[in-house]
């Protein structure tokens, strides 16, 4: 499935992409674990830790949350405590640097995502999709995968495929595998191949030879083709003419979800 590429939105909230939510999770788990041992070494030999618990706990908080902005300046009177704070300044550094790092790709690249990525979507949209005029596809999209042979439209050239997708007449296009190939080699920018939900993808066993029963030719294709599979030409070919043009270097990538894990 082929779909048009579109600029990410929902910049927002961009400034918690960085990390995951289980890594978000994970430093605000060190953070207070941290807090604590804080507050537990200097609670008896530092003045400032005087008073309830409750204002003991908030100027502990506020020593170990301050060093992720500025140099800490507070002084601390426990041996013990100074490891502690050590470690944690070797934490905070590592987690400021990824996370400045991350949030500075996010913001000065352009990210890019498909407008569709699920089959479902577009049936229950009533979205009109694109296939090979002289493609059995056709026919697969309405018996196997359910389309409104209404919203199947026939394509007779690759290269109106392009054309049907800047004036809105199709929302996706159904291709042989091959083609799509061929087709984003030429067409980098601003399509990609959908990645399906799930890991599900609509796939057939491949092309064929079809000779008069009992050629004797058959078997040496047969041979031929399984000698090309065995010793790699089959995916230097591929290769070869199916690179994409230099264009398509430069082109943007969708986004991939680079946030950094636990």
């Amino acid at each position: 499935m082929i779909v048009t590429l579109k600029p990410q939105h929902g910049k927002a909230w961009i400034f918690m992409k960085p990390f995951t939510k289980e890594m978000w999770a994970v430093t605000g788990a060190i953070l207070m674990y941290t807090v604590f041992i804080v507050w537990l070494l200097e609670r008896q030999s530092n003045p400032e830790f005087e008073g309830r618990w409750q204002n003991q706990l908030g100027t502990a908080l506020w020593f170990t949350s301050s060093t992720l902005f500025a140099a800490q300046r507070d002084r601390v009177h426990n041996s013990y405590t100074r490891v502690v704070v050590l470690v944690w300044l070797f934490v905070v550094l590592a987690l400021s640097s990824s996370y400045t790092a991350s949030l500075s790709s996010m913001l000065t690249t352009q990210r890019l995502q498909p407008n569709v990525t699920d089959i479902d979507w577009l049936k229950k949209s009533n979205a009109t999709i694109g296939c090979g005029s002289y493609s059995f596809i056709s026919l697969y999209s309405e018996n196997v995968l359910n389309f409104d042979p209404r919203n199947i439209k026939a394509i007779s050239s690759e290269y109106d495929y392009p054309g049907e997708f800047e004036s809105g007449n199709i929302s996706a296009a159904f291709v042989e595998h091959p083609y799509a190939k061929a087709f984003l080699k030429y067409y980098c920018e601003g399509y990609t191949l959908a990645q399906p939900i799930g890991g599900v993808e609509h796939r057939f066993g491949g092309w064929g030879f079809v000779f008069q029963k009992g050629s004797p030719i058959a078997e040496d294709f047969s041979q031929a083709i399984l000698t090309l599979s065995e010793n790699g030409r089959l995916e230097q070919l591929k290769t070869t003419w199916f690179i994409p043009s230099p264009k398509c270097f430069n082109s943007q990538t969708p986004d991939k979800g680079d946030s950094l894990s636990w």
